[in-house]
């Protein structure tokens, strides 16, 4: 699929339906640094994995030059004694020649996303669960805990201690009462191996945080994840799924369920001088 508009959400729409999101307001163990020009985040030490980089730009809007710009935010991020930063561009990044600059700046690509979007109706698919895997709401302790286990081996993060699961256990339980979010985990053989989260906002439903162990991909865990939390969306009343996906792995799987590619982003690695 390509750029072809939804019935309903045009790219333009989707595109801005995620900014929006972008901005919900974050927990208190990040630090931000923004401006009209930029936005840093430096994301908590919970969350860091080989795939979460410390601190991003995670959006860009330079009206001076971009040297000024690129110096006054490594000044902000040397304070945080990190080896590098990163820097997203996206359709939104202006001036339109910041991806260029950043590569002669020596920025090397380290991550790339597809914005992708499906319109739910009410013949979402059923889920293919496959023999001998079962897919459950998170929505209690045991659930939450076997979902979090597959979050820090999926991810390379350290495991969480009984504090960080105890919020984590009351943000599930509140979710759920207030049909805002919640996530799936799904087991083989009673072990988990799969999850993935959603966030309700009016119309949008935003999946993220999906991840499935490495013995177990290309077992269909994946699939089963992600239609669950489809459904459940479309219960909670979302007429569209939203979400990022790198296009060699889950985007692959997004775009053959039926999703359309609505733009890619691309982060660029700095090192600190």
């Amino acid at each position: 699929m390509g750029d072809a508009e939804l019935s309903n959400w045009s790219t333009e729409r989707t595109l801005g339906a995620l900014a929006t999101l972008d901005e919900t307001p974050l927990p208190d163990d990040f630090l931000e640094v923004r401006t009209a020009e930029y936005r840093i985040l430096r994301y908590p030490e919970r969350l860091i994995s080989p795939t979460l980089p410390a601190a991003q730009v995670v959006w860009s809007n330079a009206s001076r030059s971009l040297d000024i710009v690129f110096d006054e935010i490594a000044s902000e991020i040397r304070g945080w004694e990190l080896e590098a930063f990163h820097w997203w561009v996206t359709s939104t990044t202006r001036p339109l020649d910041t991806e260029q600059y950043l590569l002669a700046r020596g920025g090397v690509v380290s991550d790339s996303y597809q914005v992708l979007a499906l319109e739910l109706s009410d013949n979402v698919a059923k889920s293919v669960v496959p023999e001998g895997m079962r897919v459950e709401l998170v929505r209690d302790e045991r659930s939450l805990r076997a979902a979090i286990l597959v979050e820090a081996e999926g991810w390379g993060r350290a495991p969480s201690d009984e504090e960080a699961i105890g919020h984590r256990l009351t943000e599930a339980l509140h979710d759920l009462e207030t049909s805002t979010g919640f996530q799936f985990v799904a087991f083989i053989d009673d072990e988990p191996v799969s999850t993935g989260c959603c966030s309700i906002a009016g119309e949008v439903g935003r999946l993220y945080g999906a991840v499935t162990l490495p013995d177990s991909r290309l077992r269909g865990c994946y699939q089963a994840v992600l239609s669950s939390r489809l459904r459940q969306a479309r219960n909670l009343g979302a007429t569209i799924a939203l979400t990022r996906g790198r296009p060699m792995t889950s985007g692959r799987i997004l775009v053959k369920a039926g999703f359309t590619v609505h733009g890619q982003e691309n982060c660029y690695r700095l090192r600190m001088g």
